[in-house]
């Protein structure tokens, strides 16, 4: 049967070297077709894998105390026991963590915050992906009353150390006035929620801590002999409290605190009740002296680069990464941006845009490389580029390969489309240089293509294909995990085969139309 193959293969290229300028023509046709269909593979930074395990941060209001935060966290317990049957061990916290592994992940912890998670079992043991999990759980865990957000993160804690604890989809918002920021977040967050793909859409900067105002008028008291230091210790001493002294007894020491009393410390009045003694021991109520007024203030304000910034975050399911940002993009244009804002696009959209950047002058540089070493064995600059249209057909493969399986570009992809620079000019290779031996031997230009075609057609097959079976376990996702790799094999595969069938036909014609017209000016 191959020497059937290698009939049908020698007709072929007797063909091609007839009808040349048709050849270049289609094969330029293909490569541009390839590249307009680079607009319908989605793209993101690093390709999504089941981690076996759902976490989850669910917020209440703002101050909520760790005792009504417990009763919620005791419902999600319960959830999580009833609609997650996969699940191998699950956890759940609240309040203040003292292992500081929250800072570590860009998260916070705090009374009102409640953290969760369940590792699963093996994927072959569940029918459910873990973000099928974390979107049915996300769903009942809303309906709890009291429940302000719920965030499944779509990361890993390598993803999150990378991006900083960002979200995947990550709106970053600049400017120094908090209303003005804090107002045009709440419209980027209604905007991100009308994102087909976008869940769990959440504003860094929370709602404001209930907080007690006392603003003292500086005169009066400067005019009553009292200070800023001595009003602040003596309202510190009353409702938050102080060590007076401590209580020795049988070798051992406790401290002496005194504050006033539960039922002294209740409400704003108590507050401007309270004396203060100035330095000539006179007594004065601090509503004499000051304004006493409740307010919020933001739990924390953030910054970046020294400048204030508010991050509005969200998750995509369903979608690209890719896809997601560029109608976010487009709906940030519409919107317009208010005079003192600034706005920038971060998390993983951010790394991937720089990533990409970066892995795209890895390829370039890989290409001059492999040129400059194909020139120095060749002795000859018109031979190694012939060798290298090959390259422009890998990136078809890649190309088609990623639409048919479904699969995006990603940095993993990207590194399979660098590492077929070094592998699909190896069948190139071994055809020029045994069409050169044959010309060597007295074959002329055409005869010697003709030749070496043929004769050349198993070890190039065998090369290209043993590669090919070699990554189809990985390229197929049999293993645990290898959702992370398996674009990688998809890109390799499917630039490797393409580039193959095509070369054995593409090369040598452009070697014939360089031999003929180029390489006798060299």
């Amino acid at each position: 049967w191959f020497r059937g193959l290698e009939v049908r293969y020698r007709k072929v290229l007797r063909w091609a070297l007839d009808h040349r300028k048709a050849t270049v023509a289609v094969g330029l046709g293909v490569f541009l077709l390839s590249l307009a269909m680079l607009k319908f593979v989605g793209t993101e930074f690093m390709p999504a894998a089941d981690q076996g395990e759902v976490m989850g941060t669910v917020k209440l209001p703002v101050g909520t105390r760790v005792e009504e935060t417990d009763k919620v966290m005791a419902k999600i317990e319960k959830i999580l026991q009833e609609d997650v049957p996969e699940r191998e061990m699950m956890f759940a916290r609240c309040g203040v963590s003292e292992t500081g592994m929250e800072s570590m992940m860009g998260q916070r912890s705090d009374t009102y915050i409640i953290r969760f998670g369940a590792s699963l079992v093996p994927k072959n043991r569940r029918h459910r992906s873990d973000r099928e999990i974390a979107l049915a759980l996300s769903e009942r865990i809303r309906k709890i009353p009291g429940v302000v957000s719920v965030d499944f993160s779509g990361q890993d804690e390598m993803q999150a150390m990378m991006t900083g604890g960002l979200k995947p989809v990550t709106v970053e918002i600049y400017g120094y006035d908090i209303a003005r920021t804090d107002s045009f977040a709440a419209e980027v967050k209604e905007l991100m929620e009308g994102i087909s793909g976008l869940t769990d859409v959440t504003i860094s900067r929370e709602k404001g801590r209930p907080e007690i105002w006392v603003e003292v008028d500086r005169r009066k008291a400067a005019a009553l002999g009292l200070n800023m230091a001595t009003i602040a210790s003596t309202l510190r001493t009353k409702f938050y409290g102080q060590t007076a002294t401590k209580y020795r007894e049988a070798g051992e020491e406790y401290d002496i605190f005194v504050r006033l009393r539960d039922s002294d410390r209740i409400t704003l009045d108590d507050i401007g009740d309270a004396f203060v003694t100035s330095p000539l021991g006179r007594q004065v109520r601090i509503r004499n002296i000051a304004r006493i007024e409740e307010r919020r203030g933001p739990v924390v304000i953030e910054r970046k680069d020294q400048a204030r910034v508010v991050y509005v975050g969200a998750n995509y399911y369903g979608r690209s990464l890719g896809e997601v940002v560029a109608d976010l993009k487009d709906g940030l244009v519409k919107m317009g941006i208010p005079d003192g804002i600034d706005v920038k696009i971060g998390g993983s959209a951010k790394e991937q845009a720089e990533s990409f950047k970066w892995l795209g002058i890895a390829l370039v540089a890989g290409i001059l490389l492999v040129y400059m070493v194909m020139a120095a064995q060749f002795e000859s600059f018109v031979d190694p580029f012939v060798i290298l249209f090959s390259i422009p057909f890998a990136v078809t493969g890649v190309i088609w390969a990623l639409l048919i399986t479904g699969k995006t570009l990603n940095i993993i992809s990207f590194v399979g489309m660098i590492m077929l620079v070094g592998i699909v000019v190896n069948n190139a290779i071994v055809l020029v240089d045994y069409i050169n031996i044959m010309r060597a031997r007295g074959f002329g230009l055409r005869e010697a293509i003709l030749v070496t075609g043929p004769r050349r057609l198993r070890p190039v097959l065998m090369t290209a294909f043993t590669t090919i079976f070699a990554l189809l376990p990985l390229a197929l996702r049999t293993g645990e995990g290898s959702e992370l790799w398996s674009p990688l094999a998809v890109s390799v595969i499917g630039g490797l085969l393409v580039s193959t069938l095509v070369t054995l036909v593409f090369v040598p014609v452009m070697y014939s139309i360089f031999e003929a017209r180029v390489k006798r000016h060299f």
